[in-house]
């Protein structure tokens, strides 16, 4: 079933969902936890516009989403992401993030 973060997320970033055998049948919840996993690699990398580009269209589901989109987001993607925030890094992720999901993203660390 398409959801529109799936048909979202594999329309504007097929490359990041090439090697997602199943994708076909997973939930908002699984593409989003591949998608954190694939954005955190590229933050690894420091490919900080790439990655930019994913928080982008991340903020733009959460801003139009459901309260099960934003639900979904804030407990699968932002919540990866914040599990691997090392101290050093943290300016750079907030400063490249939407006001709106930085404050989503505050709020997911303080949670976790």
């Amino acid at each position: 079933m398409e959801t529109k973060i799936k048909n979202t997320l594999t329309k504007w970033f097929p490359d990041a969902f090439s090697s997602f055998s199943g994708i076909d049948d997973a939930s908002d919840y699984q593409i989003l936890c591949y998608f954190a996993q694939y954005t955190q690699d590229l933050l690894k990398k420091n490919q900080i516009e790439q990655g930019r580009e994913h928080l982008k269209i991340i903020n733009l589901l959460y801003l139009n989403g459901t309260l099960h989109d934003k639900n979904a987001i804030e407990n699968e993607f932002l919540a990866i992401l914040c599990c691997d925030e090392m101290p050093s890094q943290f300016k750079t992720h907030i400063d490249m993030m939407p006001k709106n999901l930085r404050a989503a993203y505050l709020k997911t660390i303080l949670e976790n």
